[in-house]
């Protein structure tokens, strides 16, 4: 975990880049009239929009379950460790939620901290991969300009550096021997998380991977379709996955928690270029923003709740002073 003045740092930051971007989007925006488009919204059409985002984090789920091959870890933990993950994201800086993921999978499956890790970064990958790809057929397809060009270079140099890694890690694995001996918490950790990375990979299982990433980030565009639907915002299903594309890889710029700012100026500029009118656009993004946010931070926060305060009594009414293994596991 970072220090707490890595921490402090990482909010001051965030925050700051967060309000320059939310300055950014509401600049020239008529207030008044965003407030008009989003009292139009239809519920009906916004709950099945939430309901499509439970379905997203159900395949990232499933799917990061497959990387981990731990079978005997049910997919409905996965599915909590994912939720509670994004809501940690929500409100704390630096994806922090991403390194307690990894934290709880190693607890809950007994698997050493670094190789926990490494399933985290797949899966992660997959998600850059697809969304990547996505933006491409998107600037071919439907809209270009010249930031959207600079996001694909910088997305698809992340892509690269991945697959640097993963090469990196497969050679080094390959040509040391496998030294199980203590040599400190942090050089294991790497250890464990390089030898995650460089475990071999079959066609089969990065298809499968792929495809359910697939199938996530179409469900994604699924959801911000019914948005905009239920704000009589008129765009089609490829502006939808274009945008979606825009949103959740432009996301990756250090912003303050749950990305307000970023997310809201990238979602004005994006539909922008399809030609909806920035008030419309504005609405549109704090709409679906909020679609996901709250359900997730509630949701997952509730989660973490529950399973801290049923660690506590399992630990109280342990016979024994010291706490077990799955004690630890059931609290975290």
């Amino acid at each position: 975990m970072p220090s707490r003045r890595g921490r402090v740092a990482l909010s001051v930051v965030g925050i700051a880049v967060g309000a320059l971007f939310l300055w950014l989007a509401v600049r020239d925006a008529d207030l008044a009239a965003v407030r008009d488009v989003l009292s139009s919204a239809r519920p009906g059409l916004v709950a099945l929009a939430v309901a499509a985002f439970a379905v997203v984090y159900a395949l990232q789920a499933a799917r990061w379950r497959r990387i981990a091959a731990t079978p005997a870890v049910r997919l409905a933990r996965f599915y909590e460790m994912t939720v509670s993950g994004v809501a940690v994201n929500n409100v704390l800086p630096g994806r922090i939620g991403d390194l307690l993921r990894a934290r709880w999978l190693g607890l809950a499956a007994k698997m050493p901290g670094g190789r926990a890790f490494g399933t985290v970064i797949i899966d992660r990958a997959c998600d850059l991969v697809v969304l990547v790809g996505l933006l491409l057929v998107g600037i071919v397809a439907v809209a270009t300009s010249t930031w959207l060009v600079d996001l694909a270079l910088a997305g698809l140099a992340l892509v690269l550096l991945v697959g640097a890694l993963f090469a990196f890690a497969r050679v080094y694995v390959g040509g040391r021997e496998r030294d199980r001996r203590s040599r400190g918490l942090v050089r294991r950790l790497v250890r464990d998380t390089v030898e995650a990375l460089a475990q071999p990979l079959t066609l089969k299982s990065a298809a499968t991977w792929l495809a359910l990433s697939v199938c996530a980030w179409l469900t994604w565009s699924v959801a911000a379709y019914l948005v905009a639907r239920s704000l009589g915002v008129d765009i089609s299903f490829a502006d939808a996955v274009f945008v979606s594309a825009v949103l959740n890889l432009g996301s990756a710029i250090p912003s303050s928690p749950g990305f307000v700012g970023t997310y809201e100026w990238l979602g004005v500029a994006s539909l922008g270029l399809v030609g909806v009118d920035h008030e419309a656009a504005l609405a549109f993004t704090i709409l679906l923003h909020a679609s996901w946010y709250v359900p997730t931070t509630l949701g997952g926060g509730s989660a973490l709740i529950v399973r801290g305060a049923r660690g506590l009594r399992k630990r109280r009414s342990a016979p024994h002073h010291g706490t077990s293994p799955d004690d630890t596991a059931s609290a975290a």
